[in-house]
């Protein structure tokens, strides 16, 4: 609840605010050991699972959190609406790329380890292409917020992109 109402308070500010509101919520929830009940953390054993924590009652974000197995990464992928995660447990490996628009593909610049307390912010649009996802030897939790309704998770959050 207090996740909650720091993010909508966030949402209701100037939008030069909401970053720095959004990822200071998401810190302080992130080293909360009982953030997450027991169903929140269900991996999923083909893929890493999403489970929606909170859904706006006004539509202007949802919270989820993801859970990884060793092995499992998203790809490639922009967004469509402004985002923000935490990684809650263990470590994560993002690779960030840079949009090439003469092939249309991404490029990997780099990649690197996010542990956890690791928070970060994104706008929506082709600056900010990532691939996440769980190189170690133990299961990994993070926690996402996406500015979208929770109805729209599946539909309007990720924009996959072809790697070069």
């Amino acid at each position: 609840e207090d996740l909650a109402a720091d993010i909508g308070a966030g949402c209701e500010g100037p939008r030069a605010l909401m970053e720095r509101r959004v990822m200071a919520a998401l810190a302080r929830a992130a080293a909360d050991p009982d953030l997450f009940t027991p169903a929140q953390r269900i991996p999923s054993p083909d893929c890493y699972a999403r489970h929606v924590v909170y859904g706006d009652p006004a539509g202007r974000f949802t919270i989820l959190s993801l859970v990884w197995m060793p092995g499992q990464f998203s790809p490639p992928h922009a967004h469509q609406t402004w985002c923000a995660y935490a990684v809650c447990d263990n470590t994560l490996t993002e690779t960030e790329y840079a949009f090439d628009r003469a092939t249309m593909k991404a490029l990997p610049l780099r990649t690197v380890e996010r542990r956890a307390g690791y928070c970060t912010f994104g706008e929506a649009g082709l600056d900010q292409i990532h691939r996440l996802g769980n190189a170690g030897v133990l299961p990994a939790v993070s926690l996402h917020v996406y500015g979208v309704e929770s109805g729209r998770i599946g539909t309007h959050v990720n924009r996959k992109v072809d790697a070069a």
